[in-house]
């Protein structure tokens, strides 16, 4: 196996743990810090997990998978800590995008169940991003929020049956300014206009409502979600507890979603569910515009 696995601790005992119980199965690295883990990235990467404590002096997992996000993102990102705290929980989800929460001690089928789960993703977003590499998608540049105006046909080009602008201004028009415990999420696919011009419209079409419907079932039952665009999705979503908190939430829905199988000329293919996401708490505007021109001011992180 071609992949290979950083392991950071601060105990040098541990860390030879993790390599007698996995170098049968893995190419296993070890750092004794953040610092080393970050030059090892830099000297022998890239790695297609790495996997942190989260307790370790001058730089903690937090703070150093936050690093390793910007560096080398397409690597797959785990927090070790026998420090069950939900505060450094969601910091680590909106710092470091962490795809795993692990329990310290961890025994060893759980361990390689989650490396196992993180190759497969790490597989899947650098397929992606070569995918969208070779289509030289300009997507982008665009804006991503762009949506039909009232009046406009209230469907994109690939019709999937859920409510769509209009519907959800006017479902929106009752909680701006007042109901602070309703949030909108919109989500952009970063990578529809690639899967139709490389597989085609049907093909497309799926993928959507793939997505669609992950959002439905993944959601509360009276949460409700609208198609805005031809490649953005709204959420309306009502929770009690923070922005931050429910970022997590949302992010834990993508991270966990599978793969979509995508098939042309009876060839079949494995996409990865690929969106980019931000939120907002409707009870800050009092309007829908004013809402979209917020959204648009803001940097759309990667899932």
């Amino acid at each position: 196996m071609g992949e290979k696995i950083l392991f950071v601790d601060d105990e040098p005992s541990v860390l030879e743990g993790y390599q007698r119980l996995l170098r049968q199965e893995f190419t296993i690295r070890t750092a004794l810090s953040g610092y080393l883990g970050l030059a090892d990235i830099q000297a022998n990467g890239p790695y297609a997990v790495v996997i942190s404590d989260m307790r370790m002096p001058e730089m903690n997992g937090v703070e150093f998978l936050a690093q390793v996000r910007q560096k080398a993102p397409d690597s797959v990102r785990m927090l070790l800590t026998g420090h069950a705290d939900f505060d450094a929980a969601i910091d680590a989800v909106n710092r470091g995008n962490i795809y795993k929460f692990l329990t310290k001690p961890c025994e060893r089928t759980a361990l390689v169940d989650a490396i196992l789960s993180g190759l497969a993703q790490y597989r899947a977003a650098t397929a992606q991003r070569e995918l969208a590499k070779k289509a030289e998608v300009i997507e982008h540049a665009r804006s991503d929020w762009d949506a039909p105006q009232p009046g406009d046909a209230d469907c994109s080009e690939l019709a999937t049956g859920f409510p769509g602008p209009s519907q959800a201004r006017t479902y929106l028009d009752d909680h701006f300014c007042t109901d602070r415990q309703c949030y909108v999420v919109m989500i952009k696919l970063t990578i529809l206009h690639t899967i139709e011009e490389r597989y085609g419209e049907k093909a497309a079409t799926g993928y959507l409502m793939n997505v669609l419907q992950l959002l439905a079932q993944g959601l509360h039952a009276d949460d409700r979600v609208f198609q805005w665009s031809r490649d953005v999705l709204m959420a309306v979503v009502r929770r009690q507890i923070s922005v931050a908190a429910v970022r997590m939430e949302v992010s834990r829905l993508f991270m966990d979603c599978p793969q979509h199988l995508v098939e042309q000329d009876g060839r079949k293919s494995m996409v990865a569910i690929a969106v980019s996401f931000d939120l907002l708490p409707v009870a800050q505007f009092s309007t829908v515009d004013q809402m979209i021109a917020a959204f648009k001011a803001r940097l759309i992180g990667m899932v």
